[in-house]
């Protein structure tokens, strides 16, 4: 045979393989997901965006600085010492005998609970997210850490135990007695009266203080934002003679902001109960806070669950009224 059509037959040969390839290889191509392989499901990254949203929430407490602070606590409860005042007595009768003062001298005992939150992060879900699972929920536990000392002292009411409104548990060791002290609502109570925050409630809740001799340094209003909005449409707290108030300017007072005698801070854990929230005024010596143990984020792995990560924070720790006359109690409408 010519060499020259031995040669065209083997290309024409070797050019049918070619296209028996292709064809083969396209209907692979189409049985992997029609317009090709990086359509199919399981070839897919299922990543979430780079960046992750934490819902709107609390980040720090609002608390801290306010109120009486003891740390490293051991025990189930903590007292907080109180000294009653004395008076001086008119001396009628030259040389007489020395007559001593016995002030009273009682404790108000704080119990503390113990509070804990942990997820898991599983090893097959750091290959299938963008980002680092456990900074970010390292980050969430974090805040559930600085939102716990807030519910330690704000959502108790008079029905409860501790924080600013509970019941407190008064300690004579000189008596050998203890008592359970409800919150004073004849004196230290502003009823809402169907109104919202008003400049009325809030001279009134300063009287009250001043009545009472409580310090004027060191004390904190705590408002809800409902209340700031009420006191906003108040024209007494707007007008030429409040125009102080950087309220007007920002809508609420920022951190601290100190206004007829206080530094005011918002919170949404103040006690609520139907349309009723409970705003207070308090003088940072007559509340303590104890804790036994704020143990920040803790990482580990855990042996029965495929010995995934794990992320940990734990906190003990109570709050107790010490002094009645350092809590003004301010009810206030919120419906209105």
């Amino acid at each position: 045979m010519n060499p020259i059509k031995r040669l065209s037959r083997s290309i024409y040969v070797w050019l049918l393989g070619v296209a028996g390839f292709i064809a083969l290889a396209a209907e692979a191509y189409r049985a992997l997901g029609q317009s090709g392989a990086l359509e199919n499901e399981s070839w897919f990254h299922h990543g979430v965006s780079e960046v992750v949203h934490k819902l709107s929430q609390q980040r720090r407490a609002v608390i801290d600085g306010a109120v009486r602070l003891k740390t490293g606590v051991k025990g189930k409860t903590e007292p907080f010492n109180r000294l009653g005042q004395i008076r001086m007595t008119q001396q009628t009768v030259r040389d007489a005998q020395t007559q001593y003062s016995n002030p009273s001298q009682t404790k108000r005992r704080c119990s503390l609970n113990d509070f804990a939150c942990a997820v898991t992060i599983d090893d097959f879900d750091e290959l299938k997210t963008m980002t680092d699972p456990t900074s970010e929920l390292s980050g969430i536990l974090a805040i559930a850490l600085e939102v716990q000392k807030d519910l330690l002292i704000f959502p108790q009411g008079i029905a409860n135990v501790g924080g600013f409104l509970g019941t407190a548990e008064t300690v004579d060791e000189g008596a050998n007695s203890t008592s359970a002290t409800a919150f004073n609502t004849t004196d230290f109570q502003i009823l809402n009266g169907g109104a919202g925050l008003t400049m009325t409630k809030i001279r009134t809740s300063k009287r009250i203080m001043g009545d009472n001799n409580v310090v004027a340094q060191d004390q904190y209003f705590f408002y809800s934002p409902k209340g700031m909005e009420q006191l906003l449409s108040d024209p007494t707290a707007t007008s030429a003679d409040y125009s102080t108030i950087q309220a007007l300017t920002s809508g609420g007072f920022p951190l601290d902001a100190t206004w007829y005698g206080a530094k005011w801070r918002e919170s949404t854990n103040l006690f609520k109960t139907g349309n009723i929230r409970s705003c207070l005024r308090i003088q940072k010596d007559g509340v303590g806070m104890a804790l036994g143990m704020v143990k920040d984020v803790e990482l580990g792995r855990d042996p029965s669950h495929w010995n995934n990560k794990f992320a940990m924070i734990k906190l003990s720790g109570g709050s107790v009224r010490i002094d009645d006359t350092c809590v003004i109690k301010i009810d206030i409408d919120e419906s209105v």
